[in-house]
């Protein structure tokens, strides 16, 4: 018997909470739970055991077995184990063999009595699915192994079905699909491998989802986390994390997140998404599927980990990535930037690096730069094993204050490993992504059609365009197809036309502000000022002032520019669709 194999993901966060107030503004609180069989996960444990080769069997009716000559090491995973919470579990056992021999026969009992299990020789796993409900009690799970030449091996474990069992959920409704392609849509960005669907996560999500909206638990208010369970509350199947997958029959390493908010599932997920603790489970390599539930305010997100490979560095924002978030606004908990004595929100949205092996023990920035298109150094707040006490394989790099948008940025980093035993390795990687023009444009890309967006990613690079479209008879505009309201609808001013400049800015990834004294409007955008002048037929650009023949107009306190300004002051590529009535601004 060997408890020492690592089986999962060795990750790099054990528990912890998050407040990000990141959906206007709602009050949104996120929580992230961990469990690595390979930390200890109670009553699921892997062992290690030997074949013995025969070189006598038998003779007449005696069986004889001779001095084993020859031993093949196995490692094997045998559930559910303990008390289990669902009447139909599955049932089975995962085997890792050295030399890759399939069995000649096996033999599959429940009970004593003989099952048929299915074997499945890519996985190497055997399992067992009981046809009907078993009744509550204790049952005894047996697999015998029959393999040319060598003396048949007999597996057997216990575990019992709880009173309380129930069934495993099997329909999927439209906001969990919605759910997981949501974090496939991210997955597919990051050219990570896509993740399927889990019933008996999904099981255990419901469950702890049920629990949380029953007791009405208040995180917020209260020090109560949203990962832990009382037992004497109703709905309760099992404390901790550890507990409740165990309770579900789950084997596998696991890890959890919870929002607490008043939005959908989706917009959760994205929320969990752009913290940076919370970030870690999207990007291991080795996640192979989730299940998702959403009741009340509580959505639960549990994650189901395969064995990890070789070490594999990992980046988010992902190479070029063409619509990447400007700004973190922080609220979470622990505080990505408490070690930073200097630092305050708003900051640059965060860079992760993250290195997922196996053989991995922590990992430390050696060194990190970000610099923007002009080659100027944007100053980091770096945070990783060395100065944060949640984090051992991944690095966080926070920008000290938010990006400019519609800029192009290059990161360069040096990371260097400490292995399982002892060893260092170093691990490099430099690569660029944009910023997106707007708030909210990317993710609103990514989730609209991710392959196109992955395809964007790689055809159109860095030095891209972008192209709006504003009716001057409706009330929307468009920007690189997704479609915002105008604030203020367009006017028609001594036969021409007026756009609201807020609305242009926003569209154009500028900001605007309003000089009172000089009564000008103020548009910048990567360094460019721009003036324009409400009293007099004038701008002017980074000030430089030109005339003009169509200067922008105060409307009921509204500064509104004329299409003709537009090309004229931004050097914009305007032009006017008389027949839709249509303006195209492509930039």
């Amino acid at each position: 018997m060997d408890g020492t194999f690592l089986f999962g993901p060795r990750l790099a966060f054990c528990c912890f909470s998050c407040r990000a107030n990141l959906l206007g503004d709602q009050e949104l609180l996120l929580e992230i739970e961990v469990l690595a069989m390979g930390e200890g996960m109670a009553s699921i444990r892997k062992f290690k055991f030997q074949l013995l080769l025969v070189s006598v069997m038998m003779a007449v009716s005696l069986l004889l077995v001779a001095k084993p000559s020859y031993a093949l090491s196995y490692g094997y995973l045998a559930y559910p184990q303990g008390n289990v919470g669902l009447v139909q579990p599955e049932i089975g056992i995962s085997l890792e063999l050295s030399e890759g021999i399939t069995p000649e026969s096996y033999q599959f009992y429940l009970n004593n009595k003989a099952v048929s299990a299915h074997y499945d020789p890519v996985s190497v796993k055997f399992t067992y699915t009981p046809p009907a409900d078993l009744a509550p009690g204790d049952y005894n799970a047996q697999l015998v192994l029959n393999y040319s030449g060598y003396q048949p091996v007999s597996i057997s474990w216990k575990f019992t079905v709880a009173m309380d069992a129930v069934k495993q959920t099997t329909t999927v409704t439209k906001e969990q699909e919605e759910g997981l392609r949501a974090i496939n849509d991210y997955r597919t960005k990051l050219g990570l491998s896509t993740i399927k669907w889990s019933d008996t996560l999904a099981t255990a999500a419901q469950k702890h989802a049920q629990y949380l909206a029953l007791n009405k638990i208040d995180p917020i208010r209260t020090s109560v986390s949203l990962h832990d369970e009382d037992p004497a509350l109703p709905g309760y199947i099992g404390k901790t994390l550890r507990e409740r997958v165990q309770f579900i029959g789950y084997a596998r390493s696991s890890s959890e997140d919870v929002a607490y908010t008043e939005s959908s599932l989706v917009e959760a997920i994205d929320s969990l998404f752009d913290a940076p603790y919370h970030r870690s489970p999207f990007l291991v390599p080795t996640l192979i599927e989730i299940g998702l539930y959403k009741e009340g305010n509580y959505d639960v997100v549990e994650f189901g980990f395969a064995e990890n490979a070789s070490p594999e560095l990992i980046v988010s924002p992902g190479p070029n990535d063409v619509y990447v978030p400007i700004a973190f606004d922080g609220h979470e908990t622990p505080d990505p930037i408490r070690m930073h004595k200097d630092a305050s929100y708003p900051v640059g949205y965060p860079i992760m690096a993250a290195l997922y092996g196996s053989d991995i023990k922590s990992v430390r920035a050696e060194q990190a730069t970000l610099k923007d298109e002009k080659g100027a150094t944007i100053p980091l707040l770096t945070n990783d094993a060395g100065n944060d006490d949640h984090l051992d394989n991944e690095v966080i790099l926070l920008p000290s204050s938010p990006l400019a948008p519609d800029t192009t940025y290059k990161v360069d980093i040096s990371l260097k490993a400490t292995m399982e035993n002892g060893d260092e390795k170093t691990f490099t990687k430099a690569w660029s992504f944009h910023t997106e023009p707007l708030k909210g444009i990317g993710v609103r890309k990514l989730h609209q059609n991710a392959i196109e967006y992955k395809l964007l990613m790689g055809n159109m690079g860095m030095n891209r365009s972008h192209t709006v479209s504003i009716g001057l008879n409706g009330n929307t505009y468009t920007l690189d197809q997704i479609s915002y309201p105008l604030t203020q609808t367009p006017s028609l001013i001594d036969g021409s036309s007026y756009l609201y400049i807020r609305d242009l800015a926003a569209a154009l990834g500028a900001t605007v502000s309003w000089d009172d004294a000089a009564k000008a409007a103020i548009y910048v955008k990567k360094g460019t000022t721009i003036k324009f002048f409400t009293t007099r037929d004038a701008y002017s650009v980074n000030g430089v002032e030109h005339l003009t023949t169509t200067p922008a107009k105060l409307v009921n306190e509204q500064t509104m520019m004329p299409v003709r300004l537009l090309s004229e002051a931004l050097g914009a590529n305007v032009t006017f669709d008389d027949t839709t009535k249509t303006v195209h601004i492509a930039y």
